[in-house]
């Protein structure tokens, strides 16, 4: 596989649901940049359309677990885009089934962003533009490490092209009322577009590495058992499932890019209850707080042990260990990248997809 096609671009719908989803709720997303205090002040004025409140409300109620994001920010970027629709299409019927009318909740997302992006003051939309092209410029600047980074990726996995069909990608400015430790990818046909804040690079390498694992899991899952995928599920641990839900594939894919990114990557082990109790030590009571009014996830966790202040989370560290961070099925991940790196020393031209396909049936 080359490296594709990388261009920078604004995506309105994306940026014109971020707003919607902040006018909905003022809690939701970052809060660091200086936008989301105008966009809170806006909205304070003006507030959200009955239609766009009941719209919203429709969809938090489809799924039990509340508004799924992914898929209103799939449906947000055919905005101007029909061409994307039958794409769209797709991945909502295979992915996100509960969705029983996928066209019709598209025109109705159509018609609220339509309607929110006329009634934005002009001098809100000058100020977001301006963030976006100055986020585009600097971008622009770091265009070549990220072809490198991303080369490197290609380097490591080796995706065949006949399997990772991207051809072209296209990076969105900073989306600064998001939240910054957060991303998504998105494909349609050839084209993927990846969102990640600026300051936070390791994330776009996540985001990059869904285009390369996912449809390598998608060629695995035909061989497992019933048995296998359950066990996958079961391995996985709470957090992880909190966040993607009971379903093996999403939580093997998410598993495979955390472990690579996130740990074996940067020369580490999965974490041990010792290293969690040496990461929570130095959090005062004021970070916490702070912490649990950012992370509706980590409220919940905490709600379920009865978890109220940094007190409490450091006397039941071993009990939150065991229940949300203790992750088995990444220790089984580690240890088979552990084995793809010393078959790569034997055999260069091994690609990643070969060795899964071979290999991973018989460790789980």
């Amino acid at each position: 596989m080359k490296l594709p096609e990388i261009k920078i671009k604004e995506e309105r719908g994306s940026t014109l649901l971020s707003v919607l989803l902040k006018g909905y709720n003022s809690e939701w997303g970052g809060h660091a940049h200086e936008l989301n205090k105008d966009v809170e002040a806006f909205f304070k004025q003006n507030p959200l359309s009955e239609k766009s409140i009941l719209f919203l409300n429709k969809i938090k109620a489809l799924q039990r677990d509340g508004t799924d994001q992914e898929a209103l920010y799939n449906i947000a970027l055919t905005y101007n885009h029909p061409e994307r629709v039958n794409d769209l299409i797709n991945f909502l019927t295979k992915h996100k089934d509960y969705i029983a009318e996928p066209h019709h909740v598209r025109e109705q997302l159509m018609l609220v962003l339509g309607e929110l992006e006329s009634s934005l003051s002009e001098s809100l939309k000058n100020q977001m533009n301006q963030a976006t092209s100055f986020d585009i410029e600097k971008r622009n600047q770091s265009l070549a490490e990220i072809k490198t980074r991303f080369n490197k990726l290609i380097d490591f996995f080796k995706p065949s092209q006949q399997t990772t069909s991207i051809k072209k990608i296209t990076l969105l400015p900073t989306d600064f009322l998001y939240r910054e430790e957060s991303g998504s990818a998105f494909e349609f046909g050839d084209e993927m577009i990846l969102r990640s804040h600026i300051d936070n690079p390791s994330n776009l390498e996540h985001e990059f590495l869904h285009s390369v694992i996912n449809p390598i899991i998608d060629k695995l899952s035909p061989g497992l058992t019933e048995k296998q995928k359950e066990k996958i599920t079961q391995l996985a641990n709470k957090k992880l499932k909190q966040d993607y839900g009971e379903g093996y594939f999403s939580l093997l894919c998410e598993e495979f890019i955390r472990t690579y990114n996130d740990i074996f990557k940067k020369g580490e082990k999965p974490q041990t209850y010792e290293d969690f109790v040496q990461k929570i030590s130095g959090i005062t009571e004021d970070q916490f707080q702070k912490f649990l009014a950012q992370s509706e996830s980590l409220k919940a966790r905490c709600n379920e042990l009865g978890i109220n202040t940094i007190d409490d989370f450091k006397n039941k560290s071993q009990e939150y260990f065991e229940r949300f961070e203790k992750n088995q099925l990444r220790e089984i991940i580690f240890k088979f990248y552990q084995k793809y790196i010393h078959e790569k020393k034997q055999n260069n031209k091994i690609s990643f997809e070969r060795f899964v396909l071979e290999e991973f049936d018989r460790i789980i």
